[in-house]
């Protein structure tokens, strides 16, 4: 049996890795994971939508962005593209509320002691 130099094969193998080694270190596998599967899901519900009535899909998108934008005023996490007209509606909306500092949100769970 003849042997096989690899060493092309290793080569271009370990120049993939370098590229892709950053994301299994910066961000965790079962997120990138979870991103491919939100982008097919939105995919597979826009055909869906579409198969269905095609009006109906400017109208789910609209009331999607909708309630973005309505996301985006109350919490003000809005894309700085977008500040300056989040800053125009946003007197018209209530805002999130604010805690003191000292005291912890009640919507999230108390830390348990350590025994």
């Amino acid at each position: 049996m003849k042997n096989v130099d690899l060493s092309p094969l290793q080569k271009a193998g370990h120049e993939f890795w370098q590229l892709v080694h950053p994301l299994f270190v910066e961000h965790a596998f079962l997120t990138i994971l979870c991103g491919f599967l939100a982008v097919m899901m939105t995919l597979s519900f826009y055909r869906f939508l579409k198969s269905l009535s095609p009006g109906l899909v400017p109208f789910i998108m609209l009331l999607i962005f909708g309630i973005l934008m309505l996301h985006w005023t109350l919490t003000r996490t809005e894309p700085a593209v977008l500040k300056p007209v989040i800053d125009q509606i946003a007197p018209f909306f209530p805002t999130a509320p604010t805690f003191p500092a000292g005291k912890a949100d009640p919507a999230k769970p108390a830390s348990k002691p350590k025994t």
